[in-house]
């Protein structure tokens, strides 16, 4: 079996962002960089898969970015058990939209055999939980989104996907896409000695004229970033009759807050 795992390295959540106004471009030079959290479950599935189905399982780390996010690459997907890596390096897809991305993410994945895909169910940064089933689509392929379980049988998939007040049990045929969430498994930390082994591991590098693609073209553009407005002054009630506070509360959320 051949497993590919998407993956993005993104902000790490604990970054301090600097922007006291409006500005038209973020800066982002100074922030620590992280695996995206949720890709973290697929690369440790995939990685699960393989050490179960044994000799012949392959598990690939596929990602777009420029150099620096050999770093997360080698760290937190060579050195946990994937095989190999594929970057797809290219100025164009700096800023690249979701579309663009998974595109591009096609456009590798249509160069091998692959029976199982799986990414994050998102990506902490951007939060726009688009690129795994874009992939699917543009592939042609069926997909199960945001799962916490899954089984793999005879070249089938059977899936337990979470929705909103519960639970959804799918079953489809393989290749197949996944996009995993927390509950899935519990990601392994890399070990010194796999992090230096890491540094053996094969790594393509890809760019878009290598794929036989353009570059991009935007089809949004941002105009600016703000921080989030001050918060309000707090009211404190003072009232030792607690049906009394309570009905000037009621007062002041209806005529001051309008909330209610």
């Amino acid at each position: 079996m051949k497993i590919a795992v998407l993956v993005k390295q993104t902000p790490d959540s604990e970054t301090r962002i600097n922007l006291p106004g409006p500005v038209p471009e973020l800066d982002d030079s100074g922030f620590s960089r992280v695996l995206n959290p949720y890709d973290a479950f697929a690369v440790e599935e995939a990685v699960q898969i393989k050490e179960r189905l044994g000799e012949g399982t392959e598990a690939v780390a596929i990602t777009v970015g420029p150099e620096r996010v050999m770093e997360t690459i080698k760290k937190d997907c060579l050195a946990v058990g994937c095989d190999r890596a594929i970057r797809v390096d290219d100025p164009a897809l700096a800023k690249a939209e979701p579309l663009a991305v998974a595109r591009v993410l096609a456009k590798v994945l249509e160069r091998d055999q692959y029976d199982l895909i799986l990414c994050g169910k998102q990506a902490i940064d951007d939060d726009s939980a688009q690129v795994g089933v874009m992939v699917a689509e543009l592939l042609n392929l069926p997909h199960a989104a945001v799962v916490t379980a899954l089984e793999l049988g005879d070249g089938t998939f059977t899936a337990t996907c979470e929705i909103e007040g519960g639970q959804q049990v799918v079953t489809g045929p393989l290749p197949a896409v996944i996009t995993c969430q927390k509950g899935l498994n519990e990601p392994r930390l890399p070990s010194l000695p796999n992090i230096m082994k890491a540094n053996m591991k094969p790594v393509e590098v890809l760019s878009l004229a290598d794929l036989g693609m353009e570059a991009p073209a935007p089809t949004v553009t941002v105009t600016s970033y703000s921080p989030p407005p001050a918060r309000g002054e707090c009211k404190i009630i003072e009232n030792d009759d607690p049906a009394e506070a309570a009905r000037e509360l009621v007062r002041l959320l209806r005529e001051e807050a309008k909330v209610i």
